[in-house]
C-alpha cells in the first residue's frame, strides 16, 4: 500500500509580499538616516543665538526643497524594487485576488500620483 504524500505547501510568496510592501518604507527611513547625519549642519541653522539672515532663509529653502525631493525620489526607488519583489510574489502565487496583487498596487500608488501630477500639469498649460 502507498502512503500519499502531499506536496509540501510554500510561503515564499507571502514573505516576497511583506519584502515588498516594506521596501518604499525601508528606503524612506534609510534616506531619513543619511540626511540626518549628512545634513547635521543644516539641522544645527536654527539652535544658533543670532537670528537667521536672508541668505540663511534662502539656504534653508533650498535645503528644504533638497530634503522632499531626495524622500521623493528614495520613495520611488524603493516602490520599483518593491515592484520587483510584488511580480516574484505574483509568479509564485498567480491569483487576481492575493497579497501579491495588493502590494503590486501599493507600490504603484507613487506613480499613479506622478502620472497624475503629469496629466494635470499639461492640462493647465504648463
Amino acid at each position: 500500500m502507498e502512503s500519499v504524500v502531499e506536496p509540501k505547501k510554500s510561503y515564499r510568496h507571502i514573505i516576497y509580499a511583506v519584502i515588498s510592501l516594506a521596501c518604499p518604507f525601508i528606503a524612506f527611513g534609510l534616506v531619513s538616516l543619511y540626511q540626518k547625519y549628512a545634513y547635521a549642519w543644516f539641522w544645527e541653522l536654527t539652535t544658533r543665538a543670532m537670528p537667521l539672515d536672508d541668505s540663511d532663509i534662502n539656504a534653508g529653502a533650498m535645503m528644504g526643497a533638497v530634503i522632499v525631493i531626495q524622500l521623493i525620489f528614495a520613495v520611488g526607488v524603493g516602490s520599483l524594487i518593491g515592484l520587483a519583489f510584488a511580480g516574484m510574489s505574483l509568479k509564485r502565487d498567480p491569483r487576481f485576488l492575493s497579497i501579491g496583487t495588493t502590494t503590486l498596487f501599493f507600490n504603484l500608488f507613487p506613480f499613479f500620483g506622478v502620472l497624475w501630477v503629469i496629466l494635470r500639469g499639461m492640462n493647465s498649460g504648463w
